[in-house]
């Protein structure tokens, strides 16, 4: 499976600015058809907590973009979007789109980041999801999430591949890295992370997007710069460690 990795500069609150400028970096990258495109969490407004810029209209002006996106290209999109969640709430979550413009994923971030009040304006999930793309069996999950291994390991009962798309600050990047290192050791898994670039009005933004193979070996990393990441993946080198080494077996529920 090929995955890309959009590690873009997001504009703050500017929907249509950050729409044209996924385009020309994918038109750029000359993306192969059939790939896997991943984009960062609230990809299109950045980690912006004012609801009423970021609420999406109905139907969703983000989502009609992801999906022309994947159709236009032929491609996968996972990208991370406000979308409504009924009751006049919003939620941080991540959605994918197939090449025929079908829903191939839907997944609302469990653990908002309750330290700059996203509880307070994101309602939060309660599950992972899973989808299947070229072979690869996918859970992709948001920014926060990361820092709690419990919510992965229910995944890792039937995913290849683990994706954590983020706004996550230069101030505490090296945690990013190790923490994804982390979860593709702990879970015999692929794990990608892509996050953003840039600034918005608080906080700098240093990229360092990754992927890790089930083994914890790293494929790739970003630097600060915008920028288009891809690999080539074998969703079945998770499957063949997990049979060489079954760790998996010995979980307990907690």
């Amino acid at each position: 499976m090929y995955v890309v990795a959009v590690q873009s500069d997001i504009e703050w609150e500017n929907r249509p600015a950050n729409h044209d400028n996924v385009r020309e970096l994918l038109e750029k990258a000359r993306v192969p058809a059939g790939s896997l495109v991943v984009l960062p969490e609230m990809f299109d407004v950045g980690f912006s907590l004012n609801t009423a810029v970021t609420d999406p209209g109905s139907p969703s002006i983000s989502e009609a973009f992801v999906r022309s996106l994947a159709t236009e290209r032929k491609v996968a999109v996972l990208a991370g979007v406000v979308a409504r969640a009924g009751d006049g709430r919003l939620a941080n979550e991540a959605v994918g789109f197939g090449p025929d413009g079908s829903e191939l994923v839907r997944y609302r971030k469990c653990r908002p980041y309750s330290l700059a009040g996203e509880d307070q304006h994101y309602c939060a999930g309660t599950t992972h999801a899973t989808f299947e793309w070229d072979g690869c069996r996918i859970a992709p999950f948001i920014c926060y999430d990361l820092r709690f291994p419990e919510l992965f390991r229910p995944a890792a009962a039937n995913a290849d591949m683990m994706i954590v798309v983020a706004s996550w600050p230069e101030v505490r990047i090296e945690h990013w890295v190790r923490l994804l290192q982390a979860r593709a050791i702990e879970n015999l898994a692929w794990v990608l992370g892509v996050n953003r670039t840039g600034r918005d009005p608080t906080l700098n933004y240093v990229g360092r997007s990754c992927l890790f193979d089930p083994h914890g070996k790293q494929v790739f990393e970003a630097d600060a710069r915008q920028q288009v990441l891809s690999a080539e993946i074998d969703p079945g080198e998770a499957r063949r460690w997990r049979d060489q080494f079954p760790v998996l077996r010995d979980m307990k529920p907690a």
